[in-house]
């Protein structure tokens, strides 16, 4: 079977919002979870967005979907691509999706001009560790990821 990756489109937020559920449940962060398919429509389509999204298609039927917003590096002193998701459904994963997934984003950041591409793993996903060193990717120990956010925000806001 052909896996074909394309652009999100206008109507695409129910499927980038399944994705990002799926995701969100296989991390153990379901209750934290609280967007919108219309939320994905917004972001993705409003003028001047700074996200951006691809939908990959396994047979014709959306396996899995890269979600990305532009950031920056004062290290290299330009404007990156942070890659916030890559999501593939259960039934379509180890058939090629996230590798497709990757690889476009690459070619779009290429295309764009970014220097890098840059995201966060979970530790515990040997999977995706696997595919990630196969595609050359650098995996720095010691990187954590912090958060504040909810009560905390407000908390240390004051």
């Amino acid at each position: 079977m052909t896996i074909a990756v394309r652009a999100a489109r206008p109507g695409d937020g129910a499927v980038i919002h399944a994705m990002a559920l799926e995701l969100a449940r296989s991390h153990g962060h379901e209750s934290d979870f609280s967007a919108r398919p219309e939320d994905f429509e917004t972001a993705l389509f409003q003028p001047g967005a700074i996200v951006g999204a691809l939908i990959a298609e396994h047979a014709g039927e959306a396996a899995g979907s890269a979600f990305w917003h532009r950031s920056f590096t004062t290290f290299r002193g330009r404007e990156v691509m942070y890659l916030e998701d890559l999501s593939v459904l259960p039934r379509f994963q180890r058939r090629g999706v996230g590798r497709a997934l990757l690889k476009a984003c690459a070619g779009l950041a290429v295309e764009k001009g970014y220097p890098v591409v840059a995201w966060m793993m979970m530790d515990w996903n040997d999977g995706a560790r696997s595919l990630y060193e196969a595609a050359g990717a650098e995996i720095e120990d010691g990187m954590c990821l912090c958060r504040l956010q909810g009560e905390a925000l407000s908390r240390f806001a004051q």
